[in-house]
């Protein structure tokens, strides 16, 4: 029996290249990098490496991760310049590092050292995303909200009960220099355990990160919730945990999959969409009604820096 989960109608793409790899009796890292590969690829997709959001000083910082549910090997990358596929890079520092996490120029020389391709300037920032950086720095002046942060988490489970969670990013629009969010963190944006099973996140990194969403949501599964069940609780008490200690909180998304190739998604928001295949399945996209919603929530105290 093998599965495959990720976040957003963009991975619709990810999710076919990753049902065909598995289908063919191919392994769950092949399937992950490669179906999370036509995402990084797509300039279309304005939250993810190419054509994604430019930080504050409109540079084009990536993040992404990958962790072996068999092994517990986990690469992790963040605040990556100059590379198409960060999740390449991940899967790199997983399997030839003796680190889990590489940032910054560290891990781009590790990717010239394993031979992983750079791409230029001119084809990873594409003009759009320049003609939105420049809105958005008089949206600064202005003081008004910038929005923008979305995040491909894929799950696979290979025909061997192998399973791997992977994420991809560009991060938060206008993000300070350096800052990283919840998918290259373990624990929070991703985390996988054969047997248990494995989730990835999407939404505000902050808020993900300040509540551990991904390895509570497979430690509820390991202990015999579904993967339904397990995704709503987690959803659930970290935003009302948020709010209850004072706080605004944003967007949070999850998707998660069991041993068994069972799924579940949950959401503090509406809108937010996620695409699955399996064994006899198509790949299908699902929009998920949330189980508890911030835009109806009164009286928060928005925290800013």
């Amino acid at each position: 029996m093998w599965s495959t989960i990720s976040t957003w109608p963009f991975s619709l793409q990810a999710v076919e290249k990753a049902s065909q790899i598995l289908a063919a009796g191919g392994n769950a890292v092949d399937a992950a990098e490669q179906g999370i590969h036509l995402v990084e690829s797509d300039p279309k997709v304005d939250s993810v490496a190419r054509g994604g959001w430019l930080n504050a000083k409109g540079e084009l910082e990536l993040d992404a991760a990958m962790m072996h549910g068999g092994t517990l090997r986990v690469g992790c990358v963040a605040a990556v310049k100059g590379f198409e596929h960060p999740v390449t890079i991940a899967r790199a520092v997983m399997e030839k590092s003796k680190h889990n996490i590489l940032v910054g120029t560290g891990a781009e020389e590790f990717a010239d050292k394993c031979g992983i391709e750079r791409a230029d300037e001119d084809r990873l920032i594409m003009p759009a995303a320049r003609k939105l950086y420049e809105e958005n720095l008089k949206k600064l002046e202005e003081e008004q909200e910038i929005v923008g942060h979305d995040t491909i988490g894929l799950i696979a489970l290979d025909q061997s009960g192998n399973i791997v969670s992977a994420t991809s990013t560009s991060g938060a629009s206008m993000k300070t220099p350096g800052r990283v969010g919840d998918s290259p963190i373990i624990g929070s944006g991703f985390y996988a355990m054969n047997g248990a099973g494995a989730c990835v996140a999407t939404g505000l990194g902050e808020d993900i990160m300040r509540t551990c969403c991904s390895h509570r949501t497979v430690a509820l599964m390991e202990a015999g919730l579904s993967p339904q069940e397990a995704a709503d609780k987690v959803i659930y008490s970290a935003t009302r945990a948020i709010i209850d200690a004072g706080y605004h909180c944003d967007c949070m998304a999850i998707v998660c999959m069991n041993g068994k190739g069972e799924i579940g998604a949950s959401c503090n928001h509406q809108g937010f969409t996620y695409t699955y295949a399996h064994e006899g399945q198509e790949p299908t996209s699902v929009v998920v009604t949330p189980i508890i919603d911030i835009g109806g929530i009164p009286n928060e105290t928005k925290h800013t820096c």
